[in-house]
């Protein structure tokens, strides 16, 4: 243990006395550093006050390296607004303060796509650190090279995880906060530099959707010296959302603000049908799945929320209301509970029972289907027609009500293997059937109104109310202009 603490004591100070040598000792230190604690140590042997007395010494220890690094950082391109300065520091050094950016083209790629991603108006920082960039731009060399990377890092970020937080960040109140990528992220972007594959690499962290192609190039024309235009504002931050779904290529999608369901095998249009979305208390979520099995004639349980907010209050009123509407009232072994027998006022926020509609006469009509959803979402048929030829279809509770659900179903059933002539016996034996989905059928329920298609700007109304949350007032407009 003598043996440790002095090699321990004998590190420290030598980093210690590096903290006070000139910056040109410290920046050719940093480009030449090894460092190491000592190995020969058996942690197992020692008591668990000695290991914490040595992770304790390599914690400072690598807390002075790391100090060491940022001061040579600063020393080598001045003090700077950086959004990640440890890992910077930590990144340059590994790299012998050589210049990461050669490719004129990926350089130029990556700053347009940032500055449509600031142009939304997600991120005060982003803003910032594109400002900064911008304005180092005439200094070029290490310094420049380093903001570069600091934008970049963040946009690595975001790019990386736009998918998993697209409701956060898209939909939110400002809740896009930049993050250092993850490792794995790094080690790609460095293996694009090493391999001079960056451009094929930045085309792979953004999107094919020639929607989101078409928005980004009418996004400048909409920038004056007063800022961007409402209609521009909406694009922007819509250009971020096609980020999140492919090309239209194969797949259901579904845009929630226009009512509409698009099917699309090898980059055809097989079926279009309108839709019944989730009104604004209960919104259907932004999401992407695949399509599990088809369901004919399915029961109905009916959703928690749905159950204490809307049937139970009818039941307290009538409990022949559950007849009138074929639910069965289950405990929670599967037994049937008579309305009449239950004390509705002793009944509080949370009902105890499960409330299900029989097969054949449910909510969810001739067909379900089903996609795995932590929000437990899912297409399907309803028995109400009437609704679909109203304008304003946002009144579920969250799940998607296909208007030609049954030509969505003739689809996947013959390609499970059912003939017409099955699928029609089944319909009129109420009993419920399901079929697995043979085909790949991706499921994208996304949320878009404003687009650009063929030099045509669309625009749908905001039935959420999502497009309000973006703060532009500090975007350089100027700036944005430029790199995009």
């Amino acid at each position: 243990m003598f043996m440790l603490k002095g090699t321990m004591k004998l590190n420290s100070l030598v980093l210690s006395l590096s903290m006070i040598t000139s910056g040109c000792a410290l920046a050719d230190w940093s480009k030449n550093m090894t460092f190491s604690v000592p190995t020969q140590i058996d942690m197992a042997k020692l008591s668990p006050q000695e290991r914490e007395e040595i992770e304790r010494e390599q914690a400072r220890l690598m807390a002075e390296k790391q100090a060491l690094l940022e001061m040579s950082l600063t020393h080598e391109i001045g003090e700077q607004n950086l959004q990640f300065k440890s890992l910077l520091a930590k990144i340059y050094a590994d790299n012998k303060y050589n210049l990461f950016w050669h490719d004129k083209a990926a350089e130029k790629q990556f700053l347009r796509e940032y500055a449509a991603m600031v142009a939304s108006g997600i991120s005060k920082g982003s803003a910032q650190s594109l400002e900064n960039l911008s304005q180092a731009e005439q200094i070029g060399g290490l310094t420049y090279d380093v903001l570069l990377t600091d934008a970049f890092l963040d946009y690595l970020y975001y790019s990386s995880n736009l998918n998993q937080q697209a409701q956060r960040w898209l939909y939110g109140a400002g809740v896009y906060k930049p993050q250092a990528p993850s490792k794995e992220q790094l080690q790609q972007w460095f293996n694009a530099v090493l391999n001079e594959e960056l451009v094929v690499y930045l085309e792979r962290l953004s999107t094919h959707n020639s929607l989101y192609r078409q928005t980004l190039d009418a996004l400048p024309s909409m920038i004056s010296t007063s800022g961007l235009t409402p209609i521009g504002k909406k694009l922007a931050i819509n250009a971020q959302r096609l980020r999140v779904i492919p090309d239209f290529y194969n797949g259901i999608f579904v845009n929630i603000p226009s009512y509409q369901l698009q099917y699309y095998r090898d980059g055809h249009l097989v079926l279009e049908s309108r839709v019944i979305v989730g009104k604004n208390g209960r919104r259907t979520p932004v999401m992407s799945s695949k399509l599990s099995n088809v369901v004919v004639n399915p029961p109905w349980n009916a959703p928690t929320r749905l159950v204490n907010e809307d049937i139970v209050p009818k039941l307290r009123n009538d409990p022949g209301y559950a007849a009138s509407h074929n639910y069965s009232i289950l405990d929670s072994k599967g037994n049937v509970i008579d309305p009449y027998s239950i004390d509705w006022n002793t009944i509080g926020k949370n009902f105890p029972y499960r409330i299900r509609q029989a097969a054949g006469d449910s909510a969810l009509g001739n067909y379900k289907f089903n996609m795995p959803s932590s929000d437990a979402i899912y297409l399907h048929d309803t028995p109400n027609h009437n609704l679909f030829s109203r304008k304003d279809r946002a009144l579920s509770s969250g799940c998607v009500r296909v208007e030609k659900s049954a030509q969505l179903a003739d689809i996947l059933l013959k390609e499970a293997g059912w003939s017409d002539e099955r699928k029609k016996n089944v319909l009129e034996s109420k009993k419920t059937a399901s079929a697995a989905i043979r085909s790949d059928n991706p499921v994208f329920l996304y949320y878009v109104t404003a687009w650009v298609d063929n030099g045509q700007t669309n625009v749908l109304p905001d039935i959420y109310k999502y497009d309000n949350f973006t703060d532009a007032n500090d975007i350089n407009w100027d700036t944005v202009k430029k790199y995009l």
